[in-house]
């Protein structure tokens, strides 16, 4: 595989899919806050791309839930965070259950 492949087949989400984002894990998970809300680029199995306001709070390596529609919020790592502008962020999040 060349550098900058994807390793896993991509789909688009549906339009206008938001995820929610609570940056705080709990010990039950029960009490979902979502704290960021973000616009759905791109998803995967075990993942997704999400554009989000430059809000200085989720950093690569970052643990968090992450809500997408309908599902259940699921404990996330943020795997990398562009800058796409001053106020605006590119992140890459893979679900770790």
């Amino acid at each position: 595989m060349r550098d900058g492949e994807r390793r896993k087949v991509r789909f688009a989400p549906d339009e206008g899919a938001i995820a929610q984002i609570d940056p705080t894990i709990r010990e039950d998970n029960a009490d979902f806050e979502p704290k960021i809300q973000a616009l759905v680029i791109d998803e995967a199995r075990d993942g997704c791309g999400l554009v989000v306001v430059n809000n200085k709070v989720l950093f690569e390596g970052d643990t968090c839930l992450v809500k997408i529609g309908d599902l259940d919020p699921l404990i996330s790592e943020i795997r990398w965070v562009q800058e796409l502008d001053e106020d605006v962020q590119k992140i890459g999040v893979m679900y770790l259950e």
